[in-house]
């Protein structure tokens, strides 16, 4: 996941940080938290649960507890972040798997 830059700097105790950063997830990751969207009759949801369970997981830096300060703009755009990586893994697979095998995977003669 690609850090994520935040629309300015915040303070927490003695650390300042304009910019957040993600370990990539993993199977276990998924596998206990799930997706972060779902469709409901041709509806779209955001699961926040699972959203902010990535970000409790997944941030790296800054200090775990420092997004408690974050306004709710950024808060917002975190959001959407942590759910266009995952809307954005799919669509890349799903590319790779049309450009280079056929249906059943195995490699375009």
């Amino acid at each position: 996941m690609t850090p994520f830059t935040l629309s300015r700097s915040y303070s927490v105790g003695s650390e300042t940080f304009s910019t957040i950063v993600f370990r990539a997830p993993a199977l276990p990751d998924y596998r206990e938290i799930g997706p972060v969207v779902e469709m409901q009759r041709n509806v779209v949801l955001r699961d926040r649960q699972a959203i902010w369970s990535y970000v409790d997981r997944l941030v790296t830096s800054p200090a775990p507890g420092a997004l408690a300060v974050l306004d709710v703009g950024d808060t917002m755009a975190l959001e959407d972040h942590v759910v266009a990586f995952f809307i954005e893994a799919r669509a890349s697979r799903a590319r790779r798997m049309n450009s280079s095998s056929g249906s059943d995977g195995a490699p375009k003669p």
